[in-house]
């Protein structure tokens, strides 16, 4: 018999699917016949209807015992010679003489996918009963009927109905899957997934007598479009943001960082990068279908803020938060010590509407390099913009754009206040030497304990990047000596070395430094500063001229002496064969060097570079060893 199916279809959030036991009401269904259902006077015509599932996975009807749907969900409307009629919905053999309903007689389950709903359309009257276009609803609310006559038809009365058992499907798992799952594509911006799951259900009719059917076979050309729909309705997001790459300072060891001009950070406090928590553009229902969506929010009439409800199990609407988990990878690893912590300002700076958090509880993995750091509930209260349980994940922002100065104290050019993320904060002690790394991140809003929710976790993304510091060690280099004439076999040649910044970002700031021969520290001075890509050639004699601070530090030498038959012993000064060049820059994270002999009397010019500079960037370009030309500290003024 031809027919026409609808179903309303409903979409549920995939994070509150975690287990196979749990179970959720099937949609609404209905059946729509093309032709008559019909019934010779004082008979009876049988009719079955089977609900079939499938689409991703293997979901199941949850048909234990006492589970399955009983009749207080079905509903049948129709016509009868012209006229509306809702028919009633009977027990099998409750039909009371001289009337007409139609009796459910059974409900099975024939396999974990497919309910047989057995029916009897049974006419106790003297006349025939012809029901056109009759609607069979599945899985709704019903309500009493009265007793009625419709187009000379005596209709049954159908009783108030009592507590209804809708039909439910469980076996969820293999259909949802897992939302966090390491290595989901990238389906939107932002968005790490496999994307979302469905389940269809189809409505077949057939025809039969008795309760015993047996052969069925099903009305061909009869489609459904009807489903389920899972669909991922939270999102977190990690990522770079504003947070600046950051320079350690060899002035002091490379125990602390360089000033950052525009304060996003202090000398031991770096941030990293953003945390953001979001919705996404998604209407999904939580396990009860009902109150509210499963979304981040601030606490609502209906108690359902992602932040307030802890310690409360809810399945109306709340995301269940527990804690936030953030993963750190870097190239070099942290300095001993360190902590990291969340703000809701790029200043990581409790100054003024600014919050900090406490220190997240940090797991490192067994070479230190990369830092599972935890926050608690508390601490994700405590940087939301008011501060209580009351707001929401969503509310955590830098409102007033205050950094470590005060409202518009700080020189900040460009930047406009967030209002949905917290940052994350790198703190060092100040008094240990900072590796050099550069940071990804993956972040994850971890749900409570026995909350049946999974956890949402972000793509991997680059933050930060702690550079600086390259401190290079020109080995083979010849100290420019105005006493020598070019006809003396040490006089004529003259060191020229290039400096390049092979960044395509950042300018190098670039620092020189003689390393005496005897191992103390010489004058010092600026180089100047590369624009990104940039190069340049310095003579040995224009370094001579630009080297010209003495250095402060503890047992330095700024004597000029030496000469090429300098021995143990004797005079160790910068003119001295063995006298290294030092160059470094604060900002830069990849320098390259090259160095030069030329003879002033033949012309002849000999590369002399060997090795070249550490690569703080592209650790992973080659297999060599990074700090194979890198000095162990910076310059020492």
């Amino acid at each position: 018999m031809a027919a026409t199916i609808s179903q309303s279809g409903v979409t549920v959030a995939r994070e509150v699917i975690m287990k196979n036991s749990q179970a959720i009401i099937a949609p609404a269904a209905s059946f729509t016949y093309a032709g008559n259902l019909s019934a010779n006077a004082a008979s009876s015509q049988d009719f079955n209807l089977v609900l079939k599932l499938g689409g991703d996975g293997a979901a199941a009807w949850l048909a234990t015992a006492g589970n399955l749907p009983n009749l207080e969900t079905v509903q049948v409307k129709a016509f009868v010679a012209g006229s509306p009629v809702d028919v009633p919905v009977l027990a099998a053999g409750t039909t009371a003489a001289g009337k007409a309903a139609v009796e459910l007689l059974a409900i099975e389950a024939v396999d974990a996918q497919t309910l047989r709903f057995k029916f009897r359309l049974e006419n106790k009257d003297n006349v025939p009963v012809n029901l056109t276009t009759a609607q069979v609803n599945f899985n709704v609310n019903t309500a009493a009927i009265a007793a009625a006559t419709v187009g000379g038809v005596d209709f049954d009365a159908q009783p108030a109905p009592a507590a209804p058992k809708f039909a439910k499907v469980t076996n969820l798992v293999p259909t949802v899957g897992t939302v966090d799952a390491d290595g989901a594509a990238e389906i939107a911006t932002d968005v790490c997934s496999d994307g979302d799951k469905r389940i269809s259900l189809n409505i077949r009719n057939y025809t039969g007598s008795g309760v015993g059917v047996i052969g069925e076979s099903g009305e061909t050309g009869v489609t459904n479009n009807g489903y389920i729909l899972f669909s991922q309705a939270v999102n977190v997001v990690i990522g770079k943001g504003v947070a600046p790459n950051r320079s350690t300072n060899p002035a002091v060891e490379n125990k602390a960082l360089a000033t950052d001009a525009a304060g996003f950070g202090t000398s031991t406090v770096m941030p990293l990068g953003f945390v953001k928590f979001r919705n996404l553009s998604v209407d999904a229902w939580d396990t009860d279908l009902a109150t509210d969506y499963y979304k981040l929010r601030a606490n609502n009439a209906n108690n359902n803020g992602d932040l307030k409800t802890f310690g409360v199990l809810n399945t109306d609407g709340a995301v269940d938060t527990k804690e936030a988990v953030v993963k750190l990878y870097s190239s070099n690893g942290f300095a001993a010590g360190s902590t990291i912590t969340l703000s809701n300002s790029p200043f990581c700076s409790a100054t003024g509407a600014n919050n900090v958090s406490a220190a997240g509880t940090v797991v490192a993995s067994a070479d230190g390099k990369d830092w599972t750091v935890t926050f608690t509930h508390a601490d994700l209260v405590s940087v939301v913009s008011g501060g209580t349980v009351n707001d929401s994940l969503l509310a955590i922002g830098d409102a007033l754009a205050t950094g470590p100065l005060g409202a518009g104290a700080d020189p900040v050019s460009g930047y406009t206040a967030s209002l949905d993320r917290a940052y994350i904060c790198y703190n060092v002690p100040g008094n240990v030497e900072i590796p050099q790394s550069t940071f990804q991140g993956v972040a994850s809003l971890i749900k409570e304990d026995l909350s049946d929710e999974q956890n949402n976790k972000s793509c991997r993304r680059d933050l930060a990047g702690l550079g600086g510091g390259v401190k290079i060690d020109v080995r083979n280099f010849i100290a420019w000596d105005p006493s020598k004439p070019v006809t003396d076999a040490y006089g004529e040649w003259i060191d020229v070395v290039r400096v390049i910044n092979n960044s395509e970002t950042q300018e190098a700031d670039l620092t020189g430094q003689y390393i005496r021969a005897d191992g103390k520290y010489g004058k010092w001075g600026s180089l100047g500063t590369l624009p990104a890509r940039g190069a340049r050639y310095f003579t040995s004699k224009e370094i001579h001229t630009l080297l010209s601070n003495n250095s402060s530090i503890g047992g330095a030498d700024q004597t000029a002496g030496g000469d090429k038959d300098a021995v143990a012993g004797g005079t160790q000064g910068e003119k001295a064969p063995n006298t290294r060049l030092r160059i470094s820059s604060t900002k830069a994270s990849t320098l390259r060097v090259q160095n030069y002999f030329y003879n002033a009397r033949t012309g002849a010019l000999t590369e002399v570079s060997a090795s070249q500079g550490a690569d703080f960037v592209n650790l992973e370009a080659s297999p060599r060893d990074h700090i194979d030309q890198d000095a162990q500290t910076g310059i020492k003024k």
